[in-house]
């Protein structure tokens, strides 16, 4: 009977060109059954995988590398391989030069350590332990177990890329099965008992990196770490971590930490924690770059019981390398580590500063890093959206990348499939609109050959894309919602809530238009199920993301909804009790589902009674939460968004205490303003008009002083809040001088209202860039404006706010920029706009017109509703002569006439927090005293106030606006004449 680890005759040889020597590598007769083969032989570097992956190139040398672990391994990070630390595949990295094996004993001459070293087989590795089992010490068997999970990893290496070669065998099998059954068949073999026995036998002779490195590999072998050996193993590194203190070196902390938080509970922490001093002793006298590495993977595996003095101590850390130059350009897989790690979600917004300027170390050379490193400096970056310094670099490089996996063979494989996608979400990123079309064709490919792996990718790339394909969205949430019915792993509770979380922002992102209304049935009853069956139900957090869902897609009180009035009245039981225990993400989360579920309901015949009951028990339930949150004595920028986002999600009116805490807490929030910050206070501020003179004035300081290193579509969302709030920063010069710079540097990849938006604000300043006007009033940028409104995502209200948009500026820029000489081309638009609007008239709006009439001695006196050259809506307009006396309307061309332009203020009008006229307002006004008219603004508040209650009072009082008090002999005269 053949053995289990003999390969067998039929065997596919190929040449290993390094070597200069041909090996068996695998067998065929194995790939169409579901034996594993064992006797597999040490492979280095094989040209196979330039053939099938790589394309040919004339100068790289390239080489795949995959994730060598098996599932369920925990954080797979590696203290010595750190390609097998980062998720993702590597298809251009160059061949390692370095031996793992030679890991533990580099310059060893022992005749013993050579000869395991030569060992091509895992048989190889259990004859060797047999035969010289008298002459084994501790670097002997910990020798073996490094050969074994070296051995390991060929084989997924190459187990992996033969099995994708077959694309029918690829359909049917997983490569985790396979790599399962192998480590099951090796783990199971009793020669691999007797190895552990041997373990256990010599621990106490092996060095503390012997030691570590045992415990790890033999974890992401298949032994768990609760098993009595590795417990045994782990005793004695604790008792030598003890001992040894600051001695213990950062290579075994490294492996001791990644094998220890490969498992799961409250042990891990446990054992954990005695790793703490030792790591904070190396941080304070970390003084290399390579430390600095391994004191990351160590932070990262304990990332649970990182404080606040841990973390800010690494910090500087960080920070004082990057100055004395100690980490550089060159030092990039370090730096992608430490900036994934300050980048976690529970504590980035207080770290942009320290991965800004580990960033930006890496300008001029992002193009000289790998792949998998690009992808996950992008992720990065799209949490912070700086530096924008390396913008260009990172667009280039992944362009340069993707031309290098055009190759049909490439695209079609699914290790290369997900490296491409993730390399095209880069490119998206970064792209100017011009591109949409090109990149959009792009993902309808990705999309029909994606895995569950690529999914979350294409979601980014779909979203950024704002694509008006209904087809390709369909495409995608189909093929989401197959993977989710098919594969019971994609429904675990946490991968429920990802994929609940991205369809609420997709649907946001195209204008709440877009609907799935299978996958929403089917997520409701999965998430549902949880509830009852899972942990949703007692965790707060959890059933925070359940209820969100089933508040925005549930249909709640209408014919066809998806949940029964029971489900209904426990979730809204379960919000009421759970409410004191809600932390400021899940309110968003709630208040986000409040939000579209009223929408959607407002959209079909009006808000139910039962979805109006159900939106006040729990919008009451919410603003509780905010006023609990609110009393916090230290609230980031991030935790003041966060309730604040929430609160405009649930409508909150700008007369409530909480909205008054609210503002209040603008004006006093703790830590550092980052890009990321800037966007959120500016799209809240302008959500709820209200004007925070402070904290704008610190947005704006952070533009000056960061001005390089922040996005144009950034700088612009805080222009557009300081023009529609009407409010002139103190740094005036510097600000516009610093925002005018970057918008002109991005100006080709902003997308065409925002570069509008931009040059209005700029008008409203006075400080419009002549270059800005130039480039957006050509024949080029008016015709890329058509192409963005022709393939629009939001066709029912993205055109008409571009048009309207744009004459607004057509205006300004005539009026207050007349030397630019642009023609106004905007009059026949206003002009049908004109005709299509309806008369305005409201209470007030009628009041005011029944006093002017009385005022003025005749209703021929006051017109209505009239337009001004350019088309300002006036709302009265009255003439008066040159002896200040009341004419009609065929009067005005006569000379000396005075024309009076009549404004009605609404609440809106002004801003909240700081009240003032808004910036549209203001514009307003000074375009028609330009031309000629004197305006006259009525305030809402001022005209229903209690002083205007007196009989006369309001007549009084436009009299006075009409003939200030200088003019009393005119108007004592005309009174008396009328």
């Amino acid at each position: 009977m053949t053995p289990f680890y003999s390969i067998g005759r039929h065997t596919v040889v190929r040449s290993v060109s390094w070597l200069r020597i041909k090996r068996a590598l695998f067998s065929t007769k194995f790939m169409y059954s579901n034996s594993v083969p064992k006797d597999l032989t040490r492979l280095t570097l094989v040209p196979l995988f330039r053939q099938i992956l790589i394309p040919v190139c004339n100068n790289v040398t390239c080489i795949v590398q995959v994730k060598y672990v098996h599932e369920g391994a925990g954080i797979e990070s590696d203290s010595e391989l750190e390609e097998a630390a980062e998720e993702g595949i590597d298809l251009y990295n160059e061949s390692e030069t370095f031996s793992f094996r030679n890991i533990l004993y580099p310059i060893s001459e022992d005749p013993l350590i050579k000869q395991l070293n030569a060992s091509t087989s895992v048989q190889d590795v259990f004859n060797f332990i047999k035969g010289y089992k008298c002459e084994l010490d501790g670097q002997l068997v910990s020798q073996a177990v490094i050969i074994l999970w070296d051995l390991q990893k060929i084989f997924y290496k190459v187990n992996v890329l033969n099995l994708y070669q077959n694309q029918v065998l690829s359909s049917l099998l997983n490569p985790y099965d396979i790599l399962n059954n192998y480590i099951n068949e090796v783990s199971g073999h009793p020669d691999f008992g007797m190895l552990l026995h041997l373990v256990s036998q010599w621990n106490e002779d092996m060095s503390v990196d012997a030691l570590t490195a045992t415990i790890l590999y033999l974890n992401k072998m298949g032994v768990d770490v609760h098993h009595p050996v590795m417990q045994k193993l782990i005793d004695r590194c604790e008792y030598m971590l003890e001992s040894c203190g600051p001695r213990f070196p950062l290579t075994a902390l490294s492996r001791f930490t990644v094998a220890v938080n490969s498992g799961r509970g409250l042990w891990r922490v446990l054992v954990s924690k005695m790793t703490l001093p030792r790591i904070l002793t190396g941080i304070e006298s970390c003084n290399s770059a390579e430390e600095f590495r391994l004191l990351t993977i160590c932070l990262v595996n304990i990332c649970q019981l990182v404080s606040n003095s841990v973390l800010n101590a690494y910090k500087s850390k960080a920070d004082s390398l990057v100055e004395r130059g100690i980490i550089t350009a060159q030092d990039s897989k370090v730096i992608t580590k430490a900036v994934r790690f300050l980048n976690y979600p529970q504590w980035s917004d207080q770290n942009g500063a320290s991965t800004q300027r580990l960033l930006l170390v890496l300008k001029g050379s992002i193009c000289g890093i790998s792949p998998k490193d690009l992808v996950a400096l992008h992720k990065v970056f799209q949490t912070h959206l700086e530096p924008a310094d390396i913008v260009d670099e990172m667009h280039d490089a992944a362009t340069q990348f993707l031309s290098q996996v055009e190759d049909e063979r490439i695209s079609s494989n699914p290790l290369a499939f997900q490296v491409t996608t993730d390399l095209l979400s880069c490119l998206v990123s970064f792209s100017s609109p011009t591109q949409k079309l090109a990149l959009e064709k792009l993902a309808q490919r990705h999309v029909e050959g994606c895995t569950p792996s690529s999914l979350p990718t294409l979601f980014k790339i779909l979203r950024q894309l704002k694509t008006s394909n209904v087809k390709l969205c369909d495409a995608f949430w189909s093929r989401t919602l197959q993977c989710m019915e098919n594969i019971p792993e994609e429904r675990e509770d946490y991968k429920l809530f990802r994929v609940t979380h991205r369809y609420m922002h997709f649907n946001n992102n195209l204008g709440g238009t877009y609907r799935h209304y299978e996958l929403e049935r089917r997520l409701i009853h999965w998430l549902w199920h949880e509830v009852e069956n899972g942990t949703a139900g007692v965790m707060p957090s959890k059933f925070a993301r359940v209820a969100s869902f089933i508040l925005a897609y549930g249909n709640i009180g209408q014919a066809r909804s998806t949940v029964s009035e029971s489900t209904l009245t426990q979730m809204v039981c379960k919000v009421d009790d759970m409410a004191p225990q809600f932390n400021k993400t899940d309110c968003v989360y709630i208040s986000r589902g409040l939000h579209i579920g009223t929408t959607f309901g407002c959209q079909r015949k009006g808000i139910s009674s039962r979805l109006l009951s159900v939106f006040t028990n729990v919008d009451t339930a919410m603003n509780n939460c905010a006023l609990q949150h609110l009393k916090e004595e230290v609230l980031s920028l991030s935790d003041i968004n966060k309730i604040t986002k929430a609160y405009i999600n649930r409508r909150g009116t700008c007369d409530t205490q909480l909205f008054e805490h609210l503002i209040k807490r603008h004006e006093n929030f703790s830590g550092a303003v980052s890009s990321r910050g800037l966007r959120d206070v500016s799209a809240n501020l302008l959500a709820m008009n209200c004007l925070v003179p402070g904290t704008v004035d610190q947005l704006v300081n952070y533009v000056v002083e960061n001005g390089d290193h922040i996005l144009g579509d950034t700088v612009v969302k805080l222009l557009y809040v300081c023009y529609c709030l009407g409010y002139t920063p103190t740094q005036t010069n510097s600000f516009f001088s610093v925002a005018s710079g970057i918008i002109l540097r991005d100006k080709e990849r902003l997308q065409g209202l925002i570069l509008i938006q931009a040059a209005i604000a700029f008008c409203f300043f006075h400080h419009l860039p002549e270059d800005l006007v130039h480039f957006i009033f050509t024949v080029d940028f008016l015709e890329r404006l058509d192409e963005e409104v022709l393939n629009c995502y939001a066709k029912a209200s993205y055109p008409v706010r571009v048009r309207y948009t744009m004459m607004h500026l057509n205006r300004a820029v005539c009026l207050d920029y007349p030397e630019t000489d642009i023609p106004w081309f905007h009059e026949k638009y206003c002009q049908q706009t004109a005709a299509l609007e309806s008369p305005k008239s409201s209470p007030f709006h009628d009041d005011v017109r029944q006093i002017l009439i009385s005022v003025m001695g005749s209703e021929q006196y006051v017109q209505v509703n009239r337009y001004s050259p350019y088309f300002y809506r006036l709302d009265f307009q009255v003439l008066l002569n040159k002896d200040k006396v009341p004419v009609t309307l065929r009067h005005q061309g006569d000379s000396n006439i005075t024309r009076i332009a009549i404004l009605l203020w609404g609440e809106d009008a002004y801003t909240n927090g700081v009240t003032q006229l808004r910036g549209k307002q203001q514009v307003k006004r000074r375009h028609l005293e330009m031309l000629g008219y004197r305006v006259i603004g009525i305030s809402s508040s001022v005209w229903n106030s209690m002083y205007m209650a007196e009989p006369t009072a309001k007549t009084d009082y436009l009299r006075q606006k009409i003939w200030p008090p200088s003019q009393d002999g005119f108007v004592q005269h005309h009174y008396k004449k009328s």
